[in-house]
């Protein structure tokens, strides 16, 4: 039992040191979620509100352009979460705007820093590294 517990441990602690490897040595690495609202004007004001199990991020309600972004250090193993709640004139919808999975839709810069960004638009929501690289992810309900 002492032999296979110690095993474990080693195992365990190999992983750990795996993932802070990844980080590149750095203790700041973080992830920064921006949302921005690219609908067509203002006339429809859009409003959304963001949390995860931890956080409340409040509600918002950006202009045309605005980009509310919040940034966060990332639980162990991928279990971070975080979802939005969107609503614009007889619209909405809701969808997690930060999963690990979702990870591999945004950038890493040298500082160790993950940009994921989405764009509010009229036909949708679009998720990419950068506003130049988004793909559409969600419509509208």
């Amino acid at each position: 039992m002492t032999k296979s517990f110690f095993i474990l441990l080693i195992i365990f602690l190999y992983i750990i040191n795996a993932y802070e490897g990844a980080l590149v040595g750095k203790t700041d690495a973080y992830i920064e979620v921006h949302v921005v609202d690219a609908l067509p004007n203002n006339d429809i004001p859009l409003t959304f509100h963001c949390a995860s199990k931890d956080d409340d991020l409040g509600y918002h309600h950006p202009q045309v352009g605005d980009d509310f972004h919040f940034h966060f250090y990332p639980k162990l193993f991928g279990h971070t979460l975080f979802f939005c709640h969107f609503w614009w004139g007889n619209k909405q919808a809701t969808f997690d705007v930060y999963t690990y999975e979702l990870g591999t839709n945004c950038s890493w810069d040298k500082s160790a820093i993950e940009y994921c960004y989405w764009k509010v638009q009229e036909d949708g929501f679009y998720m990419g590294p950068s506003l130049n690289e988004v793909k559409k992810m969600h419509d509208w309900n």
